[in-house]
């Protein structure tokens, strides 16, 4: 997985997302093809896909229009099924060592948008979410 910090597309091993792509584009890519739509509420859709080996990720569009994508590197527990804030706490550093890696030190704004790396203490998730500006 990369992120151009220059054009916000996030290129994986199988595909690509750019920020102009809108839901018709996404749906007809390989990594369309295989998400799951896992909810839809007035104009917003939420996908699940899984772009590469060791990454899990949500892409919402609003109005057809690509918002924002949820991505989180598999952990060692994952495959177990442990599940701690301890480890979630440990993906995010595994996030924030990546993020400075691709992209120096925070924060991660653009004129395209931003990048974040975020530990929801109330889904007890941690991810990186990158936000498109409209």
């Amino acid at each position: 997985m990369r992120i151009d910090p220059a054009s916000g597309t996030i290129a994986f091993r199988d595909g690509s997302l750019e920020p102009s792509m809108n839901l018709e584009r996404f749906r007809i890519t390989e990594l369309g093809r295989s998400s799951k739509n896992s909810f839809t509420q007035h104009s917003w859709q939420h996908f699940q896909f899984d772009p590469e080996p060791g990454i899990a990720g949500t892409i919402l569009f609003n109005g057809g229009v690509l918002d924002r994508v949820f991505l989180a590197m598999a952990m060692p527990s994952d495959d177990s099924g442990e599940w701690s804030e301890r480890v979630e706490h440990q993906r995010k550093e595994r996030h924030d060592s990546w993020l400075r890696s691709e992209l120096g030190d925070p924060p991660y704004k653009y004129p395209w948008g931003r990048v974040e790396s975020e530990y929801d203490s109330k889904g007890c998730a941690s991810e990186i979410i990158v936000v498109y500006d409209r």
